[in-house]
């Protein structure tokens, strides 16, 4: 090989390394600068994600409400078909009442007829009378038992305001209330009943749609006195099990 074309690739690869060390040289520094302000940046980026992640699971953990239907169904308490609700409070006794369904359909109590203390009551028959717009009616009881008190605040408006609590109606002596229970309804699976029962109410008062429901399609409290007499007969008879008439109309 000729010595000047030696010396020339000599020079070359002297040069190549030259550089090689020169970007070293100057990249060590640089990636001395870089490397803390990277680290720095992943940090903040990950302590921004940690709210934002928590955030999201903290929203999906929260429960949703569920869907308010047209009528309150409290827990604690037990439904009857015919609309009575009945609650034990110890001693063998139950409270009874009138359920939101009742409260809803009879809109305002003119008075309440109320048993004589010590009368027997049957479970499924008739035991106390709400008297409202539409007329007398008859309240089946949701108990077997004997009458041992009545509530008199029921006939100044408790059992508009609070039918499940101060407008209770009846205190019941019933020995057999857990036999009772099994032909009442409580907690989901009166609610979902209930959810039914306005189903079928709002198939009954279609023609009369417009004064029983008021803005926002929940009825108004007095359904009895925006429907027919026909209609109300039909509610009387298929949601309380009883006969009724609109009296004089």
């Amino acid at each position: 090989m000729d010595t000047g074309m030696l010396s020339d690739l000599q020079t070359a690869k002297a040069i190549e390394y030259l550089l090689a060390v020169g970007f070293l040289a100057l990249f060590v520094p640089f990636w001395r600068y870089a490397t803390p302000r990277v680290a720095a940046l992943a940090v903040a980026v990950e302590k921004a994600a940690v709210p934002a992640v928590a955030a999201v699971a903290a929203e999906a953990a929260v429960p949703r409400p569920e869907p308010v239907g047209w009528f309150h169904v409290p827990d604690g308490l037990s439904l009857h078909p015919g609309h009575a609700w009945a609650k034990a409070v110890g001693g063998g006794e139950v409270l009874v009442g009138a359920d939101d369904f009742a409260r809803a359909v009879i809109g305002r109590v003119h008075d309440v007829d109320l048993p004589p203390l010590g009368t027997v009551v049957r479970q499924g028959e008739p035991a106390f009378t709400l008297q409202g717009a539409a007329g007398p009616l008859p309240m089946i009881s949701p108990v077997d038992g004997l009458v041992v008190a009545t509530n008199p605040s029921a006939r100044i408006g408790a059992v508009e305001s609070d039918p499940y609590g101060n407008g209770w109606l009846l205190r019941v002596q019933a020995p057999q209330f857990k036999r009772n229970a099994r032909q009442l309804l409580s907690g989901s699976a009166a609610r979902a009943w209930m959810e039914d029962v306005a189903r079928r109410l709002r198939g009954v008062i279609a023609p009369d749609l417009g004064p029983a429901l008021a803005d926002g399609g929940v009825p108004v409290a007095g359904i009895a006195g925006e429907v027919g007499p026909e209609a109300w007969r039909q509610i009387a008879k298929e949601f309380f099990f009883v006969e009724s008439d609109r009296g004089g109309v």
